[in-house]
Formats: structure tokens, sequence, C-alpha cells
């Protein structure tokens, strides 16, 4: 679901909603991971076809503060 949609969301706001969510989600599995494990993570090693978007990369070391 997504709110707050007016006739000036755009689709680029559609794509960075969807991509900030992504990054939402992976940070709440590796706080999990590290709870759990209690080792720190300092680097995350990513692969598959999102890598190539700089973006989702950039925001994913932002939101977890950990080397992508």
């Amino acid at each position: 679901v997504i709110c707050g949609i007016t006739e000036d969301t755009s689709q680029y706001h559609i794509i960075r909603a969807t991509l900030e969510a992504v990054c939402f989600q992976t940070r709440d599995i590796l706080e999990a991971m590290v709870k759990d494990s209690g080792t720190r993570l300092t680097d995350l090693l990513v692969d598959g076809g999102m890598t190539v978007n700089d973006l989702l990369m950039q925001l994913q070391a932002d939101l977890t503060g950990i080397n992508v």
C-alpha cells in the first residue's frame, strides 16, 4: 500500500519509494542477524541485478551505516 499519492506524484516517486522500502527491509533483517549472532557487520557484500543501481546501493549504505 502506498499512501499520500497526489496528482503531483510521478513515476520517479513510486520507484524511489520502492527502492527505499527494499533498503529498510534489508536493514531490519541485518539488525536481527546482528542481534541474534552478537557479531558486528562492517561490510555488506551484494550481488544480483539490483546491484547495478547506484542509488539503491548508496541508500543501503546510508541506512545501515555499513560499507556496501
